[in-house]
C-alpha cells in the first residue's frame, strides 16, 4: 500500500485540529454526507468546538468581534489574563526559515494528494481529515502486533478512488486487532481476561514466595488471563507467574508477572516457537 506524504499528513492533521477547524466546512455539508451517518461524520465533531455563545471583544477597540477568554473579558496578558487575539492555549509552531506555511485559503497544501493506480489523486478537505485518523490509527494496530509478532503484516486490498483507500486503511486495522485478539487467545500479551498484574523483577522465573502468594491472589479473582479458569490446573494449586511480553520474544521492554493456568501455559510455548521461527 503506498505511503502517504507524512508532510501532507502532519498537515491534515494541524488544520482539523485547529479551534477554528469549523471555518473551512461549508454549511450544507450534510448534503454531501451518508444518509443516516451525520453524527458520525468528522465535520460534526468539529462543528462542536464552535459556540456561538462565546465571549468575543466589544466592537470599538482595535481586536472588536473576536474571540475572547470566557474570565478576562478581553483583558490583556496582565495579571494572567489571555490575549483575546489569541485563539488557542497551544503553543505555536516556531517559525522555521525557508519552510513554506498554509493560508486560510482554499490554496491546497504542498505535497497534498494521493497515487491511486498510478495516477496523483487530489483528496477532498474531507477525506483527508478521514485519511490521516485511519492512516495513524492502522499504523498504530500494526505496531502494537509487531511487537509481540514482529514479522506480522495486514493482507493488503486493491482500491481505486480516495474512499477505497481509506477502507483500506480501515481494513488494516481490523486485521491487526483481530491479530492481537487471536494473540492474545494464545497466551501473547496479556490476554482478555487480564486483571491485575506485578512488575517482574527480570526474564527469569526465580520468583519469590511473595510474588507466588500475590499471583495466587490475583488468579483466585479474576483467574488464568488468557482463558479466564480459576483452577491453575497445577499439583500444588499455584498458578503459574506469566511474564508479558513472553521473554522469547520481549526486546527489552520492561515485563509484568500475570497468573496463567497450566494449559494455557504448556500451549502458550508452542506459539512462541511458531513466531521465533517465521
Amino acid at each position: 500500500m503506498p505511503r502517504i506524504d507524512p508532510a501532507y499528513l502532519e498537515h491534515q492533521r494541524k488544520y482539523w485540529m485547529r479551534p477554528d477547524a469549523h471555518r473551512f466546512i461549508r454549511p450544507d455539508w450534510r448534503r454531501f454526507a451518508r444518509p443516516g451517518f451525520e453524527g458520525e461524520h468528522p465535520f460534526a465533531f468539529y462543528e462542536t468546538k464552535y459556540r456561538p455563545d462565546q465571549a468575543r471583544v466589544p466592537p470599538g477597540s482595535r481586536e472588536g468581534g473576536q474571540w475572547t477568554d470566557e474570565e478576562g473579558g478581553g483583558g490583556g496578558r496582565q495579571g494572567g489574563g489571555n490575549d483575546p487575539r489569541v485563539l488557542s492555549d497551544a503553543s505555536h509552531d516556531p517559525i522555521q526559515p525557508g519552510a513554506q506555511y498554509a493560508q486560510n485559503s482554499p490554496r491546497r497544501p504542498i505535497s497534498s494528494g494521493v497515487i491511486i493506480n498510478g495516477q496523483r489523486v487530489e483528496p477532498t478537505p474531507g477525506q483527508s481529515a478521514r485519511l490521516a485518523v485511519v492512516e495513524a490509527q492502522a499504523q498504530d494496530a500494526i505496531r502494537r502486533v509487531q511487537q509481540l509478532d514482529p514479522t506480522w503484516s495486514p493482507k493488503p486490498s486493491a482500491y481505486e478512488s480516495v474512499e477505497g483507500l481509506i477502507a483500506s486503511y480501515r481494513g488494516d486495522a481490523e486485521q491487526a486487532q483481530g491479530r492481537i485478539r487471536e494473540l492474545q487467545s494464545k497466551g501473547i500479551g496479556p490476554g482478555l481476561f487480564a486483571g491485575e498484574s506485578i512488575p517482574a523483577r527480570g526474564p527469569d522465573r526465580d520468583f519469590t514466595a511473595a510474588e507466588r502468594r500475590e499471583i495466587n491472589r490475583i488468579g483466585s479473582e479474576t483467574g488464568c488471563h488468557t482463558c479466564g479458569d480459576k483452577n491453575p490446573g497445577t499439583i500444588r494449586g499455584n498458578f503459574v507467574p506469566d511474564h508479558q511480553p513472553p521473554s522469547a520474544l520481549n526486546m527489552g521492554r520492561p515485563q509484568s508477572l500475570y497468573p496463567q493456568c497450566l494449559t494455557c501455559s504448556s500451549s502458550q510455548g508452542g506459539t512462541v516457537t511458531s513466531i521465533k521461527v517465521k
